[in-house]
């Protein structure tokens, strides 16, 4: 596969269930670490404990609110969510950017 359709995959997913790290720690309480069990559910298959499946970033920021449960008001706030999550490091800058990105599709 061209390595340009290697990151239009990336940027516009195919519907597959993936585990996107925003439903570990969200609950202050003894099961903060328990992930959803989400499509396990349906499968019953321990390796899809958490999988959820994401919707394509298209016309992305005429959808708010923001995560399955709408705790993300504003793109900035999701683009921040994951920043803390994974310790990305982004800069006030690169946030900006990522979020005209974005805003753009």
């Amino acid at each position: 596969m061209p390595a340009r359709a290697v990151r239009r995959r990336s940027i516009f997913p195919d519907y597959r269930f993936l585990r996107s790290g925003a439903h570990l720690g969200r609950w202050p309480d003894k099961y903060s670490k328990l992930p959803t069990p989400a499509r396990a559910l349906i499968t019953g298959k321990c390796a899809d404990i958490g999988k959820l499946k994401g919707p394509i970033l298209r016309g992305l920021a005429a959808r708010a609110p923001y995560f399955h449960n709408g705790s993300a008001a504003t793109l900035a706030d999701v683009v921040e969510f994951y920043n803390q999550r994974f310790d990305i490091g982004f800069t006030d800058q690169q946030k900006a950017d990522l979020v005209a990105f974005l805003s753009s599709l």
